[in-house]
């Protein structure tokens, strides 16, 4: 993409973690549990954690991350764009336990200078 300079924001991101048989059945959960989010700013991971948390968390907070939810098959990343409060309303459950608040990035764009 040109014209544009990326700036990762600090941000704090909760994550979840859970059973479900696919990500069709992770959405399904957080739509009937929590439908205020907005899904589109949430991440369900299912393969290769370490990998994937890395796009939003340093290496040594990724393996700290991958570490708590071993013990599930999905992790359920919600970004602060996912709703309007300071507070995530996603509640902490049997089903999907919280693994916490953990200081991450998110990218913003920047339009170079000369750039309409």
């Amino acid at each position: 993409m040109t014209g544009f300079t990326r700036h990762d924001l600090p941000c704090d991101i909760v994550v979840h973690a859970g059973n479900f048989a696919g990500q069709p059945a992770a959405f399904a959960y957080l739509l009937t549990h929590c439908p205020d989010l907005d899904l589109d700013h949430v991440e369900v991971i299912r393969e290769r954690p370490t990998t994937r948390l890395r796009a939003r968390f340093d290496a040594e907070t990724s393996d700290e991350i991958a570490t708590a939810g071993g013990a599930w098959n999905t992790l359920i990343v919600i970004l602060p764009a996912a709703y309007p409060g300071l507070d995530c309303p996603l509640a902490d459950t049997a089903t999907l336990p919280r693994l916490g608040l953990w200081r991450g990035r998110i990218p913003h764009l920047i339009p170079d200078k000369g750039t309409p």
